[in-house]
């Protein structure tokens, strides 16, 4: 049976990286997290939890830990500015000129459709990637992220075609419904009916 860490050996770990220089709290949790899983490892090996843990931080050396606090900004994957309120305040605007002016168009009043068209290329081209961009952080799952960025840009310009155009794109709606599907199974399904297993496993046990 897998030996998983107490919460007392999960703050020890967090404590030796906040000692160590690594201050940002999402970047703690990434390190905290891939330390757990290979001190773990080491576990199932037999060893005790001094000795993995001993081992884990040979793996992630001390140096490592080091150039990762002083460039923190480089290994979160995204620039500085770009944290939760510019991200939140960036969709609203875009979103908010991009509502407005479909009203305009229903109304029929003149001059909309550039600015439709420029709100629906700044959500594609800008927004969408920029959210992709701050959820690659350097312990993220890359195909998960990856993968619904193109289910929210197909699902995006499926909604922005028949809001438009009063059309269905079948070209996005089959890809959001594709990509939207495999997301579904391979990040929600799948995970959760291995949790339900490995549950059951730990009761029998």
């Amino acid at each position: 049976m897998k030996r998983e860490l107490t919460e007392f050996e999960y703050d020890q770990i967090i404590g030796y990286l906040k000692h160590s220089g690594v201050i940002e709290d999402k970047l703690i949790k990434e390190m905290a997290d891939h330390l757990a899983i290979l001190t773990e490892l080491y576990l199932g090996e037999g060893s005790d939890f001094e000795t993995s843990f001993e081992r884990a931080k040979q793996d992630v050396k001390q140096k490592d830990l080091l150039e990762i606090s002083e460039n923190t900004e480089g290994f979160k994957g995204y620039p500085k500015f770009l944290g939760k309120k510019f991200l939140v305040s960036f969709a609203v605007m875009i979103l908010t000129v991009f509502i407005f002016r479909l009203l305009m168009k229903y109304q029929h009043i003149p001059k909309h459709r550039l600015v439709i068209v420029i709100s629906r290329r700044l959500i594609s081209f800008a927004l969408l990637p920029l959210l992709l961009l701050y959820n690659l952080t350097i312990s993220a799952n890359k195909a998960k992220q990856v993968l619904q960025f193109v289910f929210q840009f197909s699902l995006f310009q499926t909604i922005a075609e028949y809001l438009i155009k009063q059309k269905i794109s079948i070209i996005f709606l089959s890809s959001s419904v594709v990509f939207g599907l495999i997301w579904l199974f391979v990040f929600l399904i799948v995970p959760l009916i291995r949790d339900k297993r490995i549950t059951k496993v730990k009761k029998g046990i």
